[in-house]
């Protein structure tokens, strides 16, 4: 079975990412066993930290709808509505993604036009149509 085309989902370079940051933990625990050093300890950390984040990202998609975007992770789901948008562009440098500024809403469920807040979408396939898609909906910018 295969995926709306509503939804964008993360790009296989997070497997591959994942892999890479727990093989260069296991190189940094394997040298801890050889001769202990902090620089080595701090790495290890900083591999299964990138780790973690990896497949956090690796397992999060993003859901276009008629309201508007929802960017489901196993940390969080957020839901953004096409009223609330600023802003939808791609940044980075080697792994470039899409940030989303929009204007959050206030206990009452008004927009805040005070405030912005930002939400960085994980890489995902077809990332292409997904910025068209939102830009699209960005006022001044889209239709």
């Amino acid at each position: 079975m295969t995926a709306p085309s509503n939804c964008y989902r993360p790009t296989p370079l997070y497997r591959i990412l994942v892999v890479a940051s727990l093989l260069a933990a296991a190189l940094c625990g394997w040298s801890l066993t050889q001769q202990f050093d902090w620089v080595t300890l701090l790495f290890l950390v900083g591999c299964l930290y990138a780790g973690g984040i990896y497949a956090l990202q690796g397992r999060s998609w993003v859901v276009v709808d008629a309201e508007g975007l929802l960017c489901h992770s196993p940390s969080r789901t957020q839901r953004v509505r096409f009223g609330q948008l600023d802003n939808a562009v791609e940044a980075g440098r080697w792994m470039r993604r899409i940030v989303v500024t929009y204007y959050p809403l206030q206990p009452d469920g008004l927009v805040d036009l005070n405030h912005l807040a930002s939400l960085a979408l994980p890489v995902v396939e077809r990332q292409e149509l997904l910025l068209a898609e939102l830009v699209e909906h960005v006022p001044g910018r889209g239709g």
